[in-house]
């Protein structure tokens, strides 16, 4: 099923996992700043994405995405619920936003690794940024605007 009934989308933004995304975000978001290995959370995320598109295509964006469920439950009495404009929803855009997201990982990879713990603060560094964008995003737009350009979906599409 690639889209959710009526139904099913609002139980997707009720109930516990609301709370549990908030809660899985700001742990990782905060905690990250005093323990760098909680950035590992993240290309953990990156992995099941990708492999979840395998079996269903951005199975991951529908269904599991804390960071989406999250801005739903969080910012859905904030938002202006504006359309993005098509500039930015565009595929160009979408894909050369997600180049150079993997572009500035793998620099600040090099640049800073040699350890695990260097690894896991560039990953928290990424994270923080894309929280950092998606939140105003969501205010400005729509709370789910951040998925429209989010690097990871970009790269599920692109691959799938």
């Amino acid at each position: 099923m690639n889209t959710l009934t009526a139904k099913g989308t609002s139980a997707f933004y009720r109930g516990p996992w609301r709370y549990i995304s908030i809660i899985f975000i700001l742990l990782v978001a905060v905690g990250g700043g005093f323990y760098p290995i909680v950035g590992l959370v993240v290309p953990g995320l990156i992995l099941t994405a990708l492999a979840s598109n395998m079996v269903s295509r951005r199975w991951f964006c529908r269904s599991a995405c804390p960071n989406g469920r999250a801005l739903s439950a969080g910012l859905g009495r904030f938002s202006k619920r504006v359309s993005l404009p098509k500039k930015l929803s565009s595929t160009g855009f979408r894909q050369a936003l997600c180049a150079f997201m993997l572009f500035c990982v793998v620099n600040l990879l090099l640049r800073f690794g040699g350890g695990i713990e260097a690894a896991a603060r560039v990953f928290w560094a990424v994270y923080l940024v894309s929280i950092g964008i998606s939140i105003p995003m969501g205010i400005y737009f729509r709370p789910r605007a951040w998925c429209t350009v989010c690097p990871m979906g970009t790269l599920q599409s692109t691959i799938g």
